[in-house]
């Protein structure tokens, strides 16, 4: 066990709470150590005290330089969680029995800012940053609570984040002004000896999503714009002739389409700016295309049968074995019916979008994690609805943490800010 001698930890991230996945990179700021994260968006819930082994103090090191993320194990003290129930997080959660396991509600009308989960997700996520750096830095546990102050970016569906953006925000750092700032425990119990970790947000940025990940694209400049440019040529040359990837970087009217899960996000740029007027929210997402094809499977095949839609889509996405190729192959025909429903709604809502956004816009963007397992019926369907507009279709190896990193520089924006006035620099253009 080691002693917290360097005081008060202060971390700056990118969340990214998708309804399936949280993508997420979390800079410690004064080791300026970097974290990557990437889980499934589900917990597993349980009153029980121990319903997993502790593992030992000494195996701390090891266990925390691996993939600690998906392997947490513990329980909040906070006034936006409810019960101070055990939980154990993304793929660890996916293998515990006899416990409830807890996802998002891709159908229905149920807030993602409303679900409990989001706000279990987001802070256990930086509870174990802390503990990674602690022991990082030191070589053993604490020996006392660690005491965090966070910057965080978050996003909400454009369909929320106009109304529920500060509300939203103040969840995390506190109701009332003037008062003292919301606390949130999080105890972490993957060990012998239980470390508790105070978390207090001094900011938090609400973008919406997709917005965010525009705004990392535009970071990102003429190297993502030339990838894109050379993907598009591979494919019609004729859309892009004569544009170079600083012609990319220049645009200032865009519409991106921004499939996720449970929903599909259209965040409009005019003249460089968000502009939520002209941008919408699709209530549905490759979530919803497995879920209706998980109730039709087991309707009328019963060697289909999955537990959860996390379950079926790795089934999907894993290479078959002969012994599994039929059901696989019948498992990808229900789903692809239901992705061709999918995409006629997305592309209807595109439709509206390109008409509110006006003949001003130079280039449409694809991206989101739900993008990849349907572009093969997506993209010709959205090139055909948007005329001679280049539709740059990203790739999903990367496309999925755009909104991460959008979040991210919005947050670290913020806080260069703060820096600045604190040292008497110029304030620079709020960033979202």
């Amino acid at each position: 066990m080691s002693t917290n001698v360097n005081g008060i930890i202060t971390l700056t991230g990118g969340i990214d709470v998708g309804n399936g996945y949280v993508k997420g990179v979390i800079q410690n700021t004064k080791l300026g150590i970097f974290d990557e994260i990437d889980l499934p968006s589900a917990v597993v819930s349980t009153s029980r005290t121990s319903p997993k082994v502790p593992l030992s103090d000494g195996d701390a090191p090891s266990v925390l330089a691996g993939d600690f993320y998906n392997q947490i194990d513990c329980s909040l003290t906070t006034p936006l969680v409810a019960a101070s129930d055990r939980r154990i997080f993304g793929r660890a959660a996916l293998s515990v029995r006899g416990s409830k396991f807890t996802e998002f509600e891709v159908i229905g009308k149920h807030s993602k800012a409303d679900q409990e989960l989001s706000k279990v997700l987001v802070l256990g996520v930086f509870a174990a940053k802390a503990l990674r750096d602690h022991v990082r830095e030191y070589g053993a546990l604490p020996d006392r609570e660690l005491r965090v102050q966070v910057r965080a970016g978050l996003a909400l569906p454009i369909s929320e984040f106009v109304a529920r953006r500060h509300a939203y925000a103040a969840e995390f750092i506190g109701l009332l002004r003037g008062s003292d700032p919301a606390v949130h425990l999080v105890t972490i119990k993957n060990f012998s000896t239980p470390v508790s970790v105070r978390l207090e947000f001094i900011d938090v940025q609400v973008m919406a999503e997709g917005a965010s990940a525009q705004f990392a694209i535009t970071d990102k400049g003429e190297p993502l714009a030339q990838a894109l440019l050379d993907d598009l040529r591979a494919r019609d040359a004729s859309i892009v002739e004569g544009v170079a990837a600083s012609d990319l970087v220049a645009v200032q009217h865009t519409i991106g389409v921004d499939v996720g899960e449970g929903t599909v996000n259209f965040p409009v740029f005019t003249d460089g700016r968000f502009n939520p007027e002209a941008a919408a929210t699709l209530d549905e997402g490759y979530g919803t295309a497995l879920m209706n094809a998980m109730e039709r499977m087991s309707e009328s095949d019963a060697t289909l049968q999955f537990s959860s839609r996390k379950q079926l889509a790795d089934f999907l996405h894993a290479e078959p074995s002969v012994l599994v190729r039929n059901r696989h192959q019948r498992a990808t025909g229900f789903v692809e019916d239901e992705a061709s429903y999918l995409v006629d709604e997305i592309v209807s809502s595109f439709g509206d979008v390109l008409s509110q956004a006006g003949a001003t816009t130079e280039v449409v963007y694809v991206y989101g994690g739900g993008s990849g397992p349907i572009k093969h019926l997506l993209h010709p369907a959205l090139l055909k609805a948007a005329g001679d507009v280049p539709v740059l279709y990203l790739d999903s190896s990367y496309s999925r943490h755009l909104n991460r990193e959008g979040l991210y520089i919005a947050a670290r924006h913020v806080e260069q800010q703060a820096l600045a006035a604190k040292t008497g620099g110029k304030r620079t253009k709020d960033a979202v």
